[in-house]
């Protein structure tokens, strides 16, 4: 699933980027507009769902090896810096146990796109861990990586080697390309005693990938619809929803999850904000999202590229998911 939080739009960018995709011989939606508050919401669920792995998977891993992980940094003490809301019980465990480590000094950098989610979360953080010393960051990545730095350097007090979080599997949901291109702006923004703890969602059996993005309760097909629901809301789009239905499937020769809304009928959608009907075929479709999957020659391969080594990965039982720690080379 993309990653909710680095996806605040205009209503006029919603507008083009609906009218782009749709206009496209192949029709697309950009994944990031799955997240209004009810897609957000429906998010959640799917996380708890019994066939989605992913969540539950990475949170295992970091309780099985938080130790190892803290004791890689020895006796130095850190700054932390998490790309995304840092909410969740995955990063509680970690500021929890750096925290005991470095004496309850600890500062901690969230970086979130959304100014509201980020105050919210941090504020549900600071409840939880009083001690810590938080700065949060409206920003994108990137340029909050550079604002952390500079005040990091600016400040002798706080410690200057970092580990930078990404926790999730979202660099699965950019293109090759594009997710190599993302790996290294955030090289450029490492210094080399950094590191970075990033998740990849790997390479199983068809069948576990398919069953995760096609929940029995049907929370994921209503999440793939609410994008539809979005243009009606805002848009003053006329789809209806029932004439459409939720399709994912693993393309093994491209290794990803791709899903898809389905056009039940031959029917024609008017979309009032951009003043364009866009006409659909019987078992035309929409695609809104790809999910990479890897093997652990990809993520060495993704690091070799970006200028980093793969220090460690750090693997469930069944090895469907990696924590991967890499480090500048």
């Amino acid at each position: 699933m993309p990653d909710q939080n680095n996806s605040k739009t205009t209503i006029d960018e919603f507008a083009r980027d609906v009218k782009y995709g749709l206009g496209r011989k192949r029709k697309r939606l950009d994944p990031k507009y799955f997240y209004d508050k009810a897609g957000s919401e429906l998010f959640e669920s799917i996380c708890i769902q019994p066939e989605y792995y992913l969540t539950r998977t990475e949170y295992k891993i970091i309780l099985k090896n938080i130790g190892e992980l803290v004791n890689y940094f020895d006796n130095q003490n850190v700054s932390i810096i998490e790309l995304g809301s840092g909410s969740s019980k995955k990063t509680k465990i970690i500021l929890k146990y750096f925290l005991e480590k470095q004496e309850d000094k600890l500062h901690y950098f969230p970086i979130d796109v959304s100014y509201e989610m980020l105050f919210n979360s941090n504020k549900k953080l600071l409840n939880d861990f009083p001690n810590i010393t938080s700065h949060p960051i409206s920003s994108d990545y990137f340029d909050g990586i550079k604002q952390a730095n500079e005040y990091i350097h600016a400040n002798g007090n706080v410690p200057n080697k970092k580990l930078v979080l990404f926790f999730g599997s979202s660099l699965g949901n950019f293109e090759p390309k594009d997710a190599l291109n993302f790996l290294r702006s955030i090289r450029k923004g490492l210094a080399p005693n950094d590191s970075f703890l990033i998740g990849f969602d790997l390479v199983k059996k068809k069948e576990v990938l398919e069953a995760a993005y096609n929940d029995d309760n049907g929370i994921t097909a209503q999440f793939n619809l609410n994008i539809l629901r979005r243009i009606n809301s805002e848009l003053d789009g006329d789809f209806d929803l029932e004439s459409f239905k939720h399709f994912a499937y693993f393309n093994e020769y491209k290794s990803r999850i791709e899903m898809h809304l389905v056009s039940k009928i031959k029917q024609n959608v008017l979309i009032g904000k951009i003043n364009k009907s866009f006409n659909f075929l019987k078992n035309e479709t929409i695609h809104t999202e790809n999910s990479y999957k890897y093997t652990l020659e990809d993520i060495e391969n993704f690091a070799k590229k970006s200028k980093m080594k793969v220090e460690k990965n750090f693997l469930d039982d069944n090895k469907w998911f990696s924590l991967s720690l890499l480090v500048p080379n």
